[in-house]
């Protein structure tokens, strides 16, 4: 069985990367964040934090620009991944719909196959798809980081941005591939994929930090798992960066600048005014997540079996 499901598996990742089209809309989003940033918004905020340090009467020299521009790179670069790890598993769920339209489920259903061999690889094409591009988006965002200058990550770093890349695919492919399940048109898919692929950057602070929104929204988006991803890749590729500013201004007044780009880029939440969520916290939801999404995913398809 575990051959079988490696061939359906396999069959269904080469009917995605195949769909050139799909591919671009999965990273869409992606690229509409590095756009955005290269475009003005990478300008708008380092002449924002800067104003501010000037504001506070803290020096601004070349040394402290390039320090801010290094902590605004990786911002931005975060919302990058953190997109992806959403966008990308969303695209690939279009396999499932797909199939629908064109009767393949159907053939399954008459196979002399377990019903639960495809929808298992249904989701393992969606996590495959996730992790591949993902990880590809994650390593091109790297080298940006290095050739800029803007590289102040460590190796715990590095393997911690990888952990978050998988934890936050998984936590993803699960609601996806649930709330994909009870799509049958081709239309009403790709409705879900244009609206979630235009608002994902703006949940997640992808396009401008989160503290940046009213205080309603802000609550809101406590309740998507995406946002506990782009905070855990912000813990750490913004670690660093962080560090960098705080270092190259005056002590003490660099670590209280620190600590308020660290609230404002939403390094740690504010649960509801309740309690201050930290990276620990983020990567248990994520765990949950998935967790529970896989659940539902496993007694969705045990009731449309009977």
């Amino acid at each position: 069985m575990m051959y079988a499901l490696a061939r359906l598996t396999a069959r269904n990742w080469k009917v995605f990367v195949k769909d050139r089209a799909n591919v671009f809309f999965a990273l869409l989003a992606p690229l509409i964040v590095l756009a955005l940033y290269v475009l003005f918004l990478g300008r708008i905020q380092i002449d924002g934090l800067l104003a501010g340090l000037e504001e506070a009467g803290l020096p601004s020299d070349g040394e402290v620009e390039e320090a801010v521009r290094a902590f605004c790179d990786s911002w931005m670069l975060v919302g990058t991944v953190a997109s992806a790890c959403i966008t990308v598993p969303l695209c690939a769920c279009g396999i499932m719909i797909s199939d629908k339209s064109r009767g393949i489920s159907a053939d399954y259903l008459a196979s002399p196959i377990p019903r639960w061999l495809p929808p298992a690889s249904y989701f393992c094409a969606v996590v495959f798809a996730g992790l591949v591009i993902g990880g590809a988006v994650l390593a091109v965002c790297l080298v940006w980081l290095a050739v800029s200058g803007s590289w102040f990550l460590t190796a715990l770093d590095v393997l911690g941005c990888v952990g978050t890349l998988v934890l936050s695919v998984l936590a993803s492919s699960t609601l996806l591939v649930f709330v994909v399940g009870f799509f049958r048109s081709q239309g009403a898919f790709t409705g879900l994929n244009v609206i979630f692929g235009t608002v994902v950057g703006f949940l997640i602070g992808a396009y401008m930090p989160v503290t940046y929104f009213p205080l309603g929204v802000q609550y809101f988006t406590l309740l998507i798992p995406g946002t506990y991803s782009a905070g855990l890749f912000r813990n750490f590729m913004m670690r660093g960066a962080l560090e960098n500013v705080a270092a190259s201004l005056p002590a003490p007044a660099g670590d209280i600048f620190a600590d308020e780009l660290a609230e404002q880029f939403s390094m740690t939440f504010d649960f509801f005014g309740a309690a201050e969520v930290g990276p620990a916290v983020m990567a248990a939801v994520l765990a949950g997540a998935f967790v529970l999404f896989g659940a539902l995913c496993l007694l969705s398809s045990a009731l449309r079996r009977k």
